[in-house]
């Protein structure tokens, strides 16, 4: 199957697990992890109900990853987000690659055992993907996850980025991979939205712009 199919086929468990949320003009914008305020919530997680929208993300994802580094080795790292780490770990099951385990200091604090935010062997030296199911921002969350790896791993230079979707396709400090853009999801949706809603899309996109 190709690229295109696979990205149907994830837009369409999108649209099947109602994962895209849009609230009006009349209602308080979403929070997002990177403290912006959107009219739009794209919520991967509810790709877990359903198996085949699950499958096709996960698809879609690693065709990326693998049309990225051919038969060369890499390891995969997740983020801090709700699914981030159930793919990585599904990723890593069907490639048969190494994980780096990234977790927040908020948990390392709370939990027993040696209270490291990376595990992983310090010796590697081979490229990273991170994974993530949304990039909000030109350098957000993964950049401080890449950040810290170059930091704990000192042979390791490549780091690359792969999600789902990108709000922002400005260039960054690593290099990002997507399978689609907010603006084309909303664009799928938009007959679908209720004129409330329309204007708050509308609105959002002339202060972005």
């Amino acid at each position: 199957m190709n690229f295109q199919a696979l990205k149907q086929n994830y837009i369409k468990g999108l649209l099947d697990t109602k994962a895209i949320l849009v609230r009006s003009i009349n209602e308080e914008p979403f929070t997002l992890r990177s403290g912006r305020k959107s009219y739009a919530y794209f919520d991967h997680s509810k790709l877990a109900l359903q198996p085949q929208a699950y499958r096709a993300f996960i698809d879609a994802v690693q065709y990326v990853l693998q049309e990225t580094y051919n038969n060369s080795d890499f390891i995969l790292c997740n983020v801090d987000s709700k699914i981030s780490s159930q793919m990585v770990g599904s990723l890593a099951y069907n490639l048969d690659k190494p994980q780096i385990i990234y977790k927040t200091k908020e948990l390392t604090e709370v939990e027993k055992g040696p209270k490291r935010q990376i595990t992983g062997n310090k010796i590697w030296n081979l490229p990273v993907a991170i994974v993530d199911d949304v990039a909000t921002s030109i350098d957000g969350t993964a950049k401080g996850v890449g950040d810290l790896i170059k930091n704990s791993f000192p042979n390791i230079r490549d780091i690359q980025i792969f999600v789902g979707l990108y709000r922002n396709t400005g260039e960054g400090t690593y290099k990002k991979h997507f399978l689609t853009t907010e603006n084309e999801l909303l664009d799928i949706i938009w007959k679908d939205l209720t004129e409330d809603q329309q204007q708050a899309i509308t609105k959002e996109r002339e202060t972005i712009s």
